[in-house]
């Protein structure tokens, strides 16, 4: 019991990092995985990263990542590839060069055909190349941010009168 600090009404755990999480009750479990995984926090990310977007906002539970992977594995939006939809592509070549950093997603691509057993045929919009892949190596890529530029006017805070 070391691990654990208890504040009246709040528990806490200590964790090997020095920093104290907050321990949320069963009813709250489900809410704090929908807004770190796909509200305000999230964006429909891995289980792994919506576990640490978790930790990040200083929660814990005992079953968080076995909860978190089943709340993503039953994420609609996460699931579901559609026919003319916009796909990331993994990709799993070792990238070695210097001096950048590559992100292992490319694309989007367009999701053109379904086949038997999970695979999937994607077109490059670039150069109408079809390619063949794994289901297993895409996910939904979501394009819904407006372009429309916004603009606040900031009117100076020193009170010149």
């Amino acid at each position: 019991m070391k691990n654990f600090y208890w504040d009246d009404p709040t528990l806490f755990k200590y964790c090997p990092d020095q920093i104290f999480q907050r321990c949320i009750p069963d009813n709250e479990v489900s809410s704090d995985i929908k807004h770190c995984h796909s509200e305000a926090c999230g964006n429909h990310f891995s289980s792994q990263k919506t576990v640490a977007k978790i930790f990040q906002n200083g929660f814990y539970w005992p079953t968080m990542f076995k909860d978190t992977h089943a709340f993503c594995k039953t994420c609609g939006n996460c699931q579901k590839v559609d026919t003319g939809q916009k796909v990331l592509h993994y990709n799993s070549r070792l990238h070695l060069f210097p001096g950048k950093l590559r992100s292992r997603w490319s694309g989007p691509f367009i999701e053109k055909h379904v086949y038997p057993y999970g695979a999937f045929g994607i077109e490059n919009p670039k150069n109408d190349n079809v390619s063949k892949v794994s289901g297993h190596r895409l996910k939904a890529y979501f394009d819904n941010f407006s372009s429309e530029n916004e603009s606040i006017g900031l009117n100076d805070p020193v009170d010149k009168g």
